[in-house]
């Protein structure tokens, strides 16, 4: 049984395409003539074959149609659904296609920068601080006594609970006991 791929197309199902390419007003004539059709499946979806299914794609009579049929059909599919080689491309370099295809008809908009999660300080932590200790190692400077002792205690604290933040102080039980309403 020939190998599939996530979505159950075999090799040389690949360039099939249930709405075919607009050049071509419909016909899906161009698949029979395909250098691919007789080949083994194995070949297509095999690391150690892709160049071999790559050259035969690269003498294919109806490279562009079949290009141009896998494109339509796997639009807006992630890349890790995109597998073996079709029409001469493995499955990142459609995927890079798509990308760029949908950049192209967005306007030409680049997708943003992602903002870093935290944005840096404007001016280095304070000495008397873990991070200023750090800081000082990191630099290779001398380190000073009040980042010294920040730095144990915060060693402690993560010795302790697993954390070097403090925690927040949690929530009693009960009524409070400083209240001076009667409860009936």
């Amino acid at each position: 049984m020939a190998p599939r791929d996530a979505y159950g197309t075999t090799p040389r199902d690949a360039c099939r395409t249930d709405s075919p390419p607009v050049d071509d007003r419909g016909s899906r004539a161009w698949e029979a003539r395909a250098a691919c059709r007789f080949q083994d499946a194995e070949l297509w979806f095999s690391r150690r074959t892709w160049a071999r299914a790559m050259a035969i794609c690269a003498a294919c009579p109806v490279l562009e149609h079949c290009r141009a049929a896998v494109l339509r059909r796997e639009k807006g599919l992630p890349r890790c659904h995109r597998n073996g080689v079709v029409a001469g491309l493995t499955g990142p370099q459609r995927h890079a296609l798509d990308r760029r295809a949908e950049r192209e008809a967005g306007g030409g908009r680049e997708p943003q920068a992602r903002s870093p999660a935290a944005p840096r300080p404007a001016c280095p932590a304070p000495c008397g601080t873990r991070a200023a200790y750090q800081r000082h190692l990191r630099r290779r400077e001398p380190v000073d006594e009040a980042c010294r002792s920040a730095n144990a205690r915060g060693a402690g604290r993560y010795r302790r609970t697993g954390s070097t933040t403090p925690r927040p102080p949690s929530p009693r039980c009960g009524p409070d006991p400083r209240s001076s309403s009667p409860e009936h």
